[in-house]
C-alpha cells in the first residue's frame, strides 16, 4: 500500500478543516455569537493539514521493482553532486521534506527491439544495424537488447542520463558496438559457424559497457541477419553444388557397394564350389581306400581258403558251367580238374565222368612243333 497519497488525503481533510473553521468564526461574529468553537476547529484543521503534508512528502515507499536516489539540497556533498551515497532500496522510507527530493527508477527488464519492420520497435521504419564486413558486403543485423538498472549503481545512471539514457546511452552504444564486432568478420562468417562467435564478442562488449554507466545487460539476442541479393545467389549456387556433388557421390558409393556385394557373391560362390570338391574328392579318396581295404580283406581271406582248399578254384569253375554242357576242352597241359575215382565217387543222382582225350603216349607222338593237345572231359547229365 502506497502511503503517500493516504498522508496526502489527511493533509487535505486537515486543510479542509481549517477553511470550514474560519467560515464557522465569521459567521458566529456576525452575528453575535461565539467564533470561538470555528477558531479551534481552523485551528486543528491546519495542525493536522501541516503536519500531514510534512509526512506525506517525508514518506518514500520503494516499491519491489523500485530504486530511489535521493538528492538533498541543503547540506549535500559536491562530490556526489548532491545525492545520498547510496540508493534507497525496496521498503518505506523517511526524508526531510522539501531538503530531500526522491527520484524512482525502475530497476525492471526493459526490452529494446532495432527491426527492419517498420510497425516493430521503439523507431518506426527500418531500425535495423547495417554495416559492410570485412569483405565489402553490405548486412543488416535485427537484434533486441534486454537490460535493467543496476540498483546499487543508480546514482550513476542519475547523474548521467536520468530518464534519457535509452535513447541517449542504450540504443547508440549497442548499435556502435554491433557495428564495430561484426565488420571484423566476412560475409560468409556471418552466413555460417562463426555468428555465434560474433555474437558472443558483442555480447560481451556491450555487458561491459553497461555496467559502467550503470545497467546490467540481460540478454542480447540477435533476430536476424539480411544478406544481399548478390550472396544469396551466391549461396544457393554453392548449395545446388554441393548438393549434386554429394548426390554424385552417394551414387559412386552405391555402385562401389553394388560391385563389392557381387564380387563377395562371386568369392562365395567359387570358394562353396571349391569346398564341394574339396569334399567330394576326400569322400572318393576314402571310398577308393574302403574299397581296396575291403577287396584286400576278401583276397586275405580267398588265399586263406585256398591255402585250406587247394582244388576250391576247379570246383568253383565247374559250378559255374551251364547245366546242359556236354563237352568241355582243358588244355593238355592242365592236370585233371578231379580225379576220376573222386568224379565217380559223386553224389547220388548224376554221374561224372572224366577221361583224357589222348594218353600220355599218344600226347608224345605228336609232333613238338605243334601246340599241346586238348585234354577232353565229358559229363553226362543223369
Amino acid at each position: 500500500m502506497n502511503l503517500s497519497p493516504l498522508l496526502g488525503f489527511v493533509s487535505l481533510a486537515g486543510w479542509i478543516m481549517l477553511i470550514a473553521g474560519a467560515a464557522i468564526a465569521i459567521t458566529n461574529t456576525a452575528r453575535n455569537r461565539s467564533g470561538r468553537s470555528g477558531i479551534l476547529l481552523a485551528l486543528i484543521g491546519v495542525v493536522i493539514g501541516i503536519l500531514f503534508f510534512i509526512a506525506s512528502t517525508g514518506v518514500v515507499e520503494v516499491g519491489p521493482t523500485q530504486v530511489a536516489v535521493i538528492f538533498q539540497s541543503v547540506g549535500g556533498d559536491p562530490a556526489s553532486n548532491g545525492l545520498w551515497p547510496t540508493p534507497l532500496q525496496p521498503g518505506v522510507h523517511l526524508i526531510v521534506p522539501i531538503i530531500n527530493e526522491p527520484f524512482i527508477y525502475s530497476t525492471e527488464v526493459h526490452t529494446y527491439t532495432m527491426s527492419g519492420t517498420p510497425t516493430e520497435g521503439q523507431v518506426q521504419g527500418d531500425d535495423s544495424v547495417a554495416l559492410l564486413t570485412n569483405d565489402g558486403q553490405q548486412v543488416s543485423i535485427e537484434l533486441s537488447v534486454l537490460y535493467s538498472i543496476d540498483p546499487i549503481k543508480a546514482n550513476l545512471v542519475h547523474v548521467r542520463f536520468q530518464n534519457r539514457y535509452q535513447d541517449d546511452f542504450v540504443r547508440p552504444t549497442v548499435r556502435s558496438v554491433i557495428r564495430d564486432t561484426a565488420s571484423g568478420y566476412s560475409v560468409a562468417d556471418l552466413y555460417g559457424p562463426k555468428r555465434t562467435e560474433m555474437q558472443q564478442k558483442a555480447h560481451d562488449a556491450i555487458a561491459a559497457k553497461f555496467s559502467d554507466n550503470g545497467f546490467i545487460l540481460r540478454d542480447l539476442p540477435v533476430r536476424n541477419i539480411t544478406f544481399s541479393d548478390q550472396f544469396i545467389k551466391a549461396v544457393e549456387a554453392k548449395q545446388a553444388a554441393a548438393q549434386q556433388a554429394q548426390q554424385a557421390i552417394q551414387e559412386a558409393q552405391r555402385v562401389r557397394t553394388l560391385a563389392k556385394g557381387q564380387a563377395d557373391a562371386a568369392v562365395t560362390m567359387a570358394q562353396g564350389q571349391a569346398s564341394a570338391a574339396v569334399a567330394q574328392a576326400k569322400g572318393d579318396a576314402q571310398g577308393i581306400e574302403l574299397r581296396a581295404a575291403a577287396d584286400a580283406q576278401a583276397l586275405g581271406l580267398i588265399s586263406e581258403q585256398l591255402l585250406k582248399n587247394p582244388q576250391l578254384i576247379g570246383w568253383r569253375y565247374i559250378e559255374k558251367l551251364a547245366q546242359d554242357v556236354r563237352l568241355v576242352l582243358v588244355p593238355s597241359n592242365r592236370p585233371f580238374l578231379f580225379g576220376m575215382n573222386r568224379l565217380q565217387n559223386g553224389t547220388p543222382g548224376s554221374t561224372t565222368v572224366g577221361a583224357a582225350a589222348q594218353t600220355q603216349s599218344a600226347q608224345a607222338a605228336q609232333p613238338t612243333t605243334q601246340p599241346a593237345a586238348a585234354t577232353m572231359a565229358a559229363t553226362t547229365a543223369p
